[in-house]
């Protein structure tokens, strides 16, 4: 599954910290591996995961492990865990049921390297990718990218626009893709009428357009709309003409 949604809306706190606490609740043997841009972000995750099931046991059945409750690295009781690092960590030896990757790309200059952007899907192909493990029911696994959209060659634009072999198709799924603007377009994933905002309490729509007008059309598009496009200057929008009349 590949959810993209703005910067500072809550994708972090939404499925690198409650999903897991949800999903080892109800299955305390799974292990979960999140991976993000930096250790220490990555970490932080971890961490608030860990405290909160530890905050919160008389109303959760899973428990975490006495012997290994590191902020990166820990278990439950009943042999689930997580384990968080960033993409230039090692996840080496760590299986997952459930793999999270969680904005693995922090800045607009990260984005336009091309060197990165390989970094990071080798990242996925060579390691992260190689850690999962089938679930007890079914011979898959569960990926999770959450991000912010930041260019039409990151992480998610390569992972929807994969080619896979005729004959091995039928065995690879196609990405599940939630695209979550700042304002909502026409079929939007939450039933949003267009022109509605995503968060309105926070960011309502007279703070959004004031962003917009402060924005380049290139980042407002790819961050704020989940909708990356080409940084060229063959790109032709209505708002860039203005109707006149012609007189006889």
């Amino acid at each position: 599954m590949i959810i993209s949604m703005p910067p500072q809306h809550g994708k972090s706190e939404l499925v690198s910290h409650w999903f897991p606490v949800w999903l080892l609740d109800l299955f305390p043997w799974a292990r979960i591996i999140l991976g993000s841009y930096q250790d220490d972000y990555a970490a932080t995750w971890g961490k608030k995961v860990r405290n909160t099931i530890q905050a919160n046991s008389d109303q959760l059945r899973v428990r975490i492990s006495d012997d290994s409750a590191a902020a990166n690295l820990w278990s439950t009781t009943e042999g689930g865990g997580m384990s968080s690092s960033g993409t230039s960590g090692s996840v080496t030896g760590k299986p997952a049921h459930v793999l999270i990757i969680d904005d693995p790309i922090k800045s607009r200059e990260e984005a336009e390297s091309l060197t990165y952007r390989n970094r990071i899907w080798d990242w996925w192909t060579g390691t992260a990718r190689t850690r999962l493990n089938p679930l007890p029911w079914a011979p898959y696994s569960v990926v999770i990218v959450m991000n912010t959209r930041w260019h039409l060659d990151d992480l998610p634009g390569r992972m929807l626009s994969r080619k896979v072999d005729a004959e091995l198709e039928k065995f690879v799924p196609p990405w599940v893709q939630y695209k979550l603007p700042a304002v909502a377009l026409e079929n939007d994933p939450l039933g949003r009428k267009p022109g509605e905002a995503l968060w309105p309490e926070k960011y309502p729509l007279e703070l959004l357009y004031a962003i917009k007008g402060e924005t380049s059309i290139y980042d407002w598009e790819s961050e704020y709309q989940q909708a990356p496009i080409m940084k060229a200057g063959n790109l032709f929008r209505r708002e860039f003409f203005r109707p006149i009349e012609v007189l006889a």
